[in-house]
């Protein structure tokens, strides 16, 4: 679940889409060793992830073994485009403002055809989800 005023700074934002990027659940020591940017060092490192843990955007999925110490697998708790979803809601307001946010996000898209089929293909699965 994602927590209040869960917007992401610049490095949480690079550290969430290495997660969103990965196959598999990463670890503390796979990030460090991937030398993403030379500045994320081990203690770094550490502090973004217990950010995200805080904010609700990862989740611990099991352990492994380096050398003598064990190392946190982490994962995604949500997609990037659940995130996104849900800091567009929080940031909107209430369900009008979403409707609208929703219909900004429909006139951006170039091939409306395509897009109400999506569309339809979407309220199809919501609805016999409901049932």
């Amino acid at each position: 679940m994602l927590t209040e005023g869960a917007s992401l700074t610049k490095s949480e934002e690079q550290m969430m889409d290495i997660f969103w990027s990965a196959s598999d659940p990463l670890t503390s020591v796979d990030i460090v060793n991937m030398k993403i940017r030379d500045t994320w060092g081990n203690g770094l490192v550490h502090n973004i992830i217990r950010s995200l843990l805080k904010k609700g955007l990862l989740e611990e999925c099991g352990i492994e073994r380096y050398k003598t110490q064990y190392a946190r697998k982490l994962r995604p708790a949500m997609t990037k485009e659940e995130y996104i979803a849900k800091l567009m809601s929080a940031k909107a307001g209430g369900k009008e403002s979403r409707f609208k946010v929703l219909l900004a996000l429909a006139k951006e898209e170039e091939n409306v055809e395509e897009m109400v089929s999506e569309l339809e293909e979407v309220i199809q699965k919501l609805q016999e989800g409901a049932e």
